[in-house]
């Protein structure tokens, strides 16, 4: 009923108003695009919240309670993020071809968003309790599930004092752990013994399980006395060939930022594995006493090592423990049991003989070391 005279009338104007939504959408549009995903989470964290509302809250869980507080925003909130929560790479053409259209003229996903935008600012703090709330419970159902997982678990007795005591202590990442008793009151922890024994290994565990007790109050073990204690290693040492450190470079910056954190008046438990190996023998068992001595006298310190002669130097404050290895028909292995008082076995020759080296080696390091062992002061 238009005459064709006035098509350009209507259809310049049409035009026009294209261009510019086009112009918005490509400038505009495409910098809020990123955000919809996260929108799209925060409509996905509320169908969450609205299905955990719903469980009977029969242990009374102030979780449960703050969803079903936050009850009445949910539906204002999913209402405005509906629209942006939409998955659009799962969606037919013909449907993302509308979708696209009905963006060119009327530029919905722009209003949507401030509109969403708006509403999230008002309703903020309902917001931020949902999220924490099923953030709570995701964790709850996250420790829940580790602990049924582990064989054994106990809830830990938590100490201000040096105090470590432990039945059947485990590692958790093991297969087939074996439990250790472990008991030190006020003084530290001397570990000797064969490589491949336990010994770090069982370093390892005693940190793992002072963490989980002051972090999710749960031990590792049949009972426990936990230190509340923060946890310092030198356990995993290497070289940094970019940085120009060598192995021992690396080492004794860390010693020294134990030392540094002992002046404190935090309890800590600092656990050292072979300590000061990467140097020669007389300066690594004088530098070790200093260091040990120092680092025992206020606080709980657990240290392996094969220099047995730390174990007469160290006896004034450090208790001593051991682990070993079986040889039985000629064939070695470990129980990975540590037992308590020092080691004074020397097994590392035997070791090689059982691993097939010639007798012309094994035959003069035993020379040697009886030799050496009738030296004065040996």
């Amino acid at each position: 009923f238009i005459g064709m005279s006035q098509w350009p009338v209507l259809l310049i104007p049409g035009v026009l108003l294209g261009l510019m939504n086009l112009v918005i959408n490509e400038t505009y549009g495409r910098r809020i695009m990123p955000n919809f995903r996260g929108l799209s989470q925060i409509h996905r964290l509320m169908g969450v919240a609205e299905g955990l509302s719903s469980l009977p809250n029969v242990h009374r869980m102030p979780q449960l309670e703050a969803l079903r507080e936050t009850a009445p925003v949910r539906p204002l909130l999913r209402k405005h993020l509906g629209w942006l929560a939409v998955d659009r790479e799962k969606l037919g053409d013909l449907v993302l071809s509308l979708i696209t259209y009905t963006n060119l003229f009327f530029l919905v996903d722009i209003q949507v968003y401030l509109g969403s935008l708006s509403s999230l600012r008002r309703h903020q703090a309902a917001l931020v309790k949902m999220l924490e709330a099923v953030g709570s419970l995701d964790a709850a159902i996250s420790v829940a599930s580790f602990m049924d997982g582990l064989p054994v678990v106990a809830v830990p007795s938590m100490t201000e004092a040096r105090r470590f005591e432990a039945v059947d202590l485990y590692h958790p990442l093991l297969a087939h752990p074996v439990g250790n008793p472990i008991q030190c009151n006020g003084r530290s922890i001397l570990i000797t013994g064969s490589n491949m024994a336990g010994k770090t290994t069982f370093l390892r565990t005693v940190g793992i399980n002072v963490i989980l007790a002051q972090t999710l109050n749960l031990s590792l073990a049949e009972r426990a006395t936990i230190p509340r204690a923060i946890v310092c290693s030198s356990i995993r040492r290497e070289d940094r060939l970019a940085e120009g450190e060598s192995y021992y470079a690396v080492e004794i910056g860390r010693i020294r930022d134990m030392i540094q954190d002992a002046e404190g008046d935090r309890l800590h438990l600092f656990l050292l594995d072979e300590i000061f190996r990467g140097t020669n023998t007389l300066e690594r068992i004088s530098a070790a006493m200093a260091v040990l001595q120092h680092l025992g006298r206020a606080h709980l310190v657990m240290v392996t090592t094969h220099d047995l002669e730390l174990q007469d130097l160290l006896a004034d404050g450090y208790d001593m423990y051991h682990f070993s290895e079986q040889i039985v028909e000629g064939r070695y292995g470990f129980n990975y049991c540590i037992q308590p008082g020092p080691t004074t076995g020397r097994n590392a020759i035997r070791l090689l003989e059982l691993r097939g080296y010639p007798e012309s080696i094994t035959g003069a390091a035993r020379r040697m070391a009886d030799r050496l062992a009738s030296l004065p002061g040996t």
